[in-house]
């Protein structure tokens, strides 16, 4: 399978709704018309529908090991925040660490870091929250930031 192109909006397009709904704030603005993103099977979701954040987490589950991309149900990106939650199907550490870096790595690479990563196993039947007793939580990470 091959990455599926995100739509993005024009310049113009963000900036006009910025401008009637949020007082020219584009932080809350969608970029992109997509609401939710299917890649092999995962959920993919952005908070405010970013275009990047789409690219990003599509990237991520496209390089995954078929092994490790099957775990995953859902991937959510808080735009707000700058932070990912990741929901798996069953639970395991080894797992959850390993598609948590990956997921860290590519954040790192694109946007110099993240505000937090939350690897946890499905919890009932939501989709978007994990279990936090089974969940591992990476910390901010930003690349330019110093010891």
């Amino acid at each position: 399978m091959t990455a599926k192109i995100i739509p993005r909006f024009e310049p113009e397009v963000i900036e006009a709704a910025a401008q009637k709904r949020h007082w020219g704030d584009a932080e809350k603005v969608a970029t992109t018309s997509i609401r939710t993103l299917v890649v092999f099977g995962v959920d993919i979701i952005s908070r405010y529908h970013k275009a990047a954040e789409y690219e990003l987490m599509q990237a991520v589950v496209c390089t995954l090991h078929p092994t490790l991309r099957k775990q995953i149900i859902s991937i959510f990106c808080d735009s707000k925040a700058n932070c990912f939650s990741i929901v798996l199907r069953t639970w395991r550490t080894d797992r959850a660490r390993v598609i948590g870096l990956k997921l860290e790595r590519a954040a790192i690479e694109q946007w110099s870091g993240h505000n937090g990563i939350s690897v946890a196993a499905n919890k009932g039947n939501s989709h978007y929250f994990g279990d936090p007793w089974r969940c591992i939580e990476m910390h901010p990470n930003w690349q330019d930031d110093g010891p």
